[in-house]
Formats: C-alpha cells, structure tokens, sequence
C-alpha cells in the first residue's frame, strides 16, 4: 500500500534492522539466534567458555527458580548443564531453550558469577532456528479454504516479491510462517484495515482485490489504490508503528493471510533479503515523503526527488548521541543537508557557564552543513534527546540541486530567520496553549524555561499521545488516584509524583507514546489496540524486556507467587467487599495476542498446567482499556488529574517560543 505521509520506522523495526544478522544465504544458519533484536551486541562465550562455567555450576537450581518462562519450573538445572555440552538433549529441554528470551533474569541470581544467559546463547546456536523443524501441518490445513492445497497456497505467497528466493527462503520456512499467522476469507465490502486504528499486522493479498481508500480534507472517502493478488498491505503499521493511514476494503471475495508482526519479524532474522527489502521500502518512501512535505523543496520534479532519494544515506542516532558537534573536526560539509526524519534534537553551543539550549528540533527541521539556527555562520552540537532517524543529503547532491534551482538559496535564507527569532525569545511559555491564546501566561526567567522545556522535551513527555496531567494548585495529595488504579487493577501502574513544570505535575505513568520503544517482545506480551492503548497482554510472562526499554521507567514486573504467598483465602475473599469491586462499571473483554505459553511462534507443543503457571507479569497503564472511564482521574475528588495530549496541551517547541516573541 502506498501511503501518502508515511512516517518513519517503529521502535522493533529499527532494533531489528541494527541487530547482528547472519548475512549467509544458505537456508540453514546452525550460528543463527532469533527473538534477541533486544541484546544485538551480545558476545557468545567460546567453547572453553561454556566448559568452564559448566564446572563451576554448583546445582542450586536458584537460575531456574528466578527464570519468568513459565516452563522453567519443569526444567533442573543438571539437565540443562547435560543438554549445554553434550547431544543429549531432552524434548523439554529443548522446549525449554526456544523459549528463553535471554531476559538476564538468571544471572544475578548465581551464586558462583555464573553468566547462564550466556550459556543459553551457546545452546540455542547448537540446536538452530525453529523454523528449521518439522510443521504442524494441522496448523496449516485448519483454515484452507475448500478447493485450496498446500501447493496452491505455498505458490500464491510465492507471487509476493519478498519470497521469491528460493534459496534463502525454502518451502519449509513459509509453512512455519503460514502457521504462526491466519488465513481469512473476506467478503466485498468487508475492510480489514481501517484509517486511524493501531495495528502492526501485514496483509498479504492471496485472491481477490481491494480498494484502498483515504480521507480527503472534507471527510470524505477517496479511493486511491487498488491492490491484487501478489501484494500486500498493513506494511506501514508494521514498518512505523503509526496509525493506519488508509482504509483497505475487499472490491471481490478476497483471501488474505494476516500476519502478526513477530511472525514477519521472524522471517526478516534469518532471510536478510526480507528485511533489507522492508529497510530500502520505507526508506524510499519516508524520504519521498518528507521532501515533498518541506517547503524548501515545493517546486523540485519528482524525478530530481527520487534521484536525490537514492542518493542519500540514512543513519540512526540512539539517545544523546551526537550527530555534529560544533568543533571543526566533528562539521559536516558546509554543502550537505541533515533532514530529521524521526525524533528529537537539542540544539546547543558551548558558553562560559557550560552548555547553552539555543533550541530544540524535530521531525521535518534540517541543519545546512552543521550551520548554527541563530545566523551567524558559526557552528553548533546537535545531540539526540531519543532515537533520531537522519537523512542526508550528501555534498556532490545538494550542490546538483542548488545550481540547478537558485531559489531554494533563498528558502534557506528564510528559514534561518526563522531560527533567529525562535532563539531569541528570552522568555517562553510551558503550560496550555489556551493560556497563551488568552494572553494570561505567567513570567518565567529564561533559566526557568529552558529548564522546563529541556524537562518536557528530554523527559519524553512530548514523545506520548497521552499523559496524566496533575495540577498542583487542585491536588490535596490524598493519593485517591493511586488508590483507585490499586483498587480497579490489583497493583497501582501510577505514582502520583513526578516531573514538575510550573504549576503541574506529569505523573509517572505510561504515556502511551507514539511510538513505543517497549513493543519489541517476541512472544508478544505487550500489544497496541485499535485506539492506541499499549496494554499488557496475556501471553506476557513478566520477562522484564519492555520495562528494561521503556526510557521513562513507567513499566514494573510484579511477582504472582509472592501475591499467592501474602494473602490467605480468607483476606482475598475479604478483598471483594474492603476495595469496592462492585463499583467497577463498563469492563470488556479485551483481545489477548496469543497464549501464555509456549508463545505466538511455537504451537508445537501442547499446554500443561505447568506451562500455564506464570511467575510474574508486567504492568502498566492503559488508560484503563476495557472500562468506560479511567480509574485515576474519577477517584480526584478536586479535579486536579486530568488526562492530555502533550502535542496539544503544551504546543510545539516553536510555537510556544514564536509566541511569546510576538
């Protein structure tokens, strides 16, 4: 599908495309280790590695008591020693191992220093990628349609353009993936993607056709596109973690197999082909995109667009990594342009009381060969505040365009004023854009709003669709909000305390950001819904993955066992009438990705009651997903919680500042 705005890679799709992968094209990769995108950089230990910490391993079986994967509690700690230097290897041992999402749970818990995540590394490469066994071909046959085979159907996705290397993608590889995702039959008429919803599954159109439609400024339905067998579509939620961006309705009767993003996540791990395919596509589009979007470049053919498209190159920064510094050894070429595709940047130079903000920048803004924003030639550090995505367009390019087209000198020109003014508002604004429509903002020194706009804007508030706003001349501190979320929930996900601005509080709470970077778990135990709620699903087995990502702390791991241990029958049963349950109004059930074990990857194995056992669980806010209001701002009895979308409760970066200069 193509989109007309497409916006930049998701968190998992930029984890996946910087990890470590095996760029051999044989179908069998025996060094290959899949669902670790989260320790890319980790060092396997050598042969005389592993024989040395087996020796060392005293047989206390602590490892196995702290490990979250529910299995772990019908795996010892010998038999895992055997499997991890010898051929003998159990059936639930091996289980055991494809189940292990190398969490690091195990290693501070080793009494002798022992790095058994480690040892876990050496003994997944030993016994290879999953996908490299046998299929439950019950699986694959359950939703066939009827006059469909498995050769028709194995043929029909090898028309889509990603799995047409035999070599690196052989038949046994798609069964695995036609099992791991649906086949649905669609009906005209029926849409199985909808404009504005949350979703990162892809579509892969098998039979029949769809009209992909978007809204036009007057709300209305246009179709745009319309997609046949062999294509596919969904790629964008996928690929950005952004909303849909387009409506996909079935033209005939269609057949689609919805893939979910871990499936396709798999594939692009041990077939390199597939995910530099989805890398070179978004890529072409994002910056197309972009461009066509700026107005320096309104004007430029579009073949001069895609000719400049290809020639730049594409890097990531992760957080506080600088992209230029503003010593001449670190400048770019003063001819190149750097186009932030994606994140946040602060803008600073070095004065005699240390680093001074002059700004901060994001997605859309560019830096003409390192130039500083205030207009005076000299250089700045521009330095990463969260992931960036930068493009750039190399020296020998922008030279081609700027003779080329001589107006866009004076584009330039125009959007360094821009700079100017916006770095030389002495005094800015942090609170509602409605006070400053009013005019009745208060006074804040330039130290102050620096200070809190570098809280604002470095504290990832900017970076969420939602958070919980406290305003601090209502709030009695009564804690009623905490309590609530406690009552309705079981554990509180909020803690009343946190960033202070002004005269206001952001909870610690999720922020359901927009894109989240937590969402990169391989057994699918954090989800996004439709809305865009991120919410803890039941496949979840409290690993500590997301929490360890998520930049704001804003996840916690919970053990159920100690909650089992702490309370008799009798104070659970007491709970029911102490903490209110029957004033909770409006809960649905909410769809869960998956089951708690063995995982959305691997349904060979049948469950047990002690694969169902889970040991811990992840959780965090979702604004109440399921209920008609949420708990915390109900409970307020001064109205002082309240929930906000930062984007319009505090504005732009620039339009805070170029207001308060007017």
């Amino acid at each position: 599908m193509i989109p007309p705005n497409e916006p930049q890679p998701s968190a998992g799709f930029q984890a996946l495309s910087r990890a470590r992968l095996s760029q051999a094209s044989r179908p069998s990769h025996p060094s290959l280790v899949v669902g670790i995108q989260h320790r890319a950089d980790i060092v396997p230990l050598t042969e005389s590695q592993v024989r040395f910490e087996i020796d060392m391993c005293i047989g206390c079986d602590r490892c196995m008591r702290a490990c979250p994967v529910p299995l772990s509690a019908s795996v010892h700690i010998a038999d895992l020693n055997l499997a991890t230097i010898s051929d003998e290897i159990a059936p639930h041992v091996a289980r055991f191992t494809d189940e292990c999402v190398m969490c690091g749970s195990c290693v501070p818990v080793c009494p002798v220093n022992n790095h058994r995540d480690l040892l876990m590394l050496s003994l997944k490469e030993r016994l290879g990628i999953p996908w490299d066994g046998n299929v439950d071909m019950s699986r694959v046959l359950e939703h066939l349609p009827q006059g469909w085979t498995i050769e028709l159907l194995l043929s029909r996705l090898r028309e889509q353009l990603l799995f047409r290397d035999r070599q690196q993608i052989p038949d046994n590889y798609l069964l695995h993936f036609i099992a791991s995702s649906k086949l649905l039959l669609v009906e005209p008429g029926e849409a199985v993607l909808h404009e504005g919803e949350y979703g990162r599954n892809i579509f892969l159109i098998l039979d029949g056709r769809f009209v992909i439609s978007s809204l036009n400024p007057g709300g209305e339905d246009m179709p745009v596109a319309i997609l046949r067998r062999g294509e596919f579509m969904g790629e964008r939620g996928m690929l950005t973690g952004q909303p849909r961006n387009a409506t996909a309705t079935a033209q005939t009767s269609a057949a689609v197999l919805d893939v979910p993003e871990q499936v396709m996540q798999r594939m692009m791990e041990i077939a390199p082909l597939v995910r530099l395919f989805f890398e070179q596509l978004n890529n072409t589009r994002s910056i197309e995109s972009v461009m066509k979007r700026l107005a320096i470049f309104q004007g430029i053919a579009d073949a001069d667009i895609q000719w400049i498209a290809q020639a730049m190159q594409f890097n990531y920064y992760d957080r506080d990594q600088q992209l230029f510094a503003e010593s001449d050894r670190n400048q770019p070429a003063r001819e190149s342009l750097h186009i932030i595709l994606e994140g946040f940047v602060k803008v600073a130079r070095t004065a005699s009381t240390g680093e001074r903000i002059i700004a901060y920048r994001q997605s859309g803004d560019y830096f003409a060969g390192g130039l500083d924003m205030l207009g005076d030639g000299r250089a700045v550090t521009v330095t990463a505040i969260n992931r960036v995505h930068v493009a750039e367009i190399p020296r020998a390019a922008m030279l081609a365009i700027l003779s080329r087209y001589p107006e866009i000198n004076q584009r330039f020109m125009h959007r360094l004023q821009e700079y100017r003014a916006t770095a030389e508002a002495a005094q800015s604004f942090i609170g509602p854009m409605d006070f400053l429509r009013n005019g009745t903002s208060p006074h804040f020194s330039s130290a102050d709003t620096r200070a809190g706009l570098r809280a604002i804007v470095g504290g990832g508030v900017v970076e969420g669709t939602e958070v919980l706003v406290i305003d601090l001349n209502k709030c009695v501190q009564c804690d009623k909000c905490e309590d609530a979320c406690e009552r309705r929930h079981g554990h509180s996900r909020m803690n009343r305390k946190g960033m202070v601005v002004g005269n206001i509080t952001i909870a610690t709470a999720c922020r359901q950001c927009d894109d989240p970077v937590c969402m990169l778990c391989s057994r699918a135990g954090i989800a996004r819904m439709p809305g865009g709620e991120v919410y803890i699903t039941e496949s979840c087995i409290g690993c500590g993955i997301c929490a360890e990502r998520c930049p704001y702390d804003n996840i916690s791991i919970i053990s159920l066992q100690d909650d089992m241990e702490k309370q008799t029958t009798w104070q659970r049963f007491s709970q029911f009438f102490t903490r209110g349950i029957g004033k909770e109004y409006g809960k649905k059930v909410l769809p869960m990705a998956g089951s708690v074990a063995p995982g959305p990857l691997n349904h060979e194995e049948s469950l047990d009651a002690f694969g169902e056992m889970r040991k811990k669980i992840a959780i965090k806010c979702d604004l109440c997903a399921g209920y008609n209001n949420q708990a915390c701002v109900q409970a307020c009895p001064t109205g002082a919680a309240f929930r906000a979308q930062p984007s319009q409760f505090f504005g732009s970066t620039e339009e805070i500042l170029q207001r308060r200069v007017q």
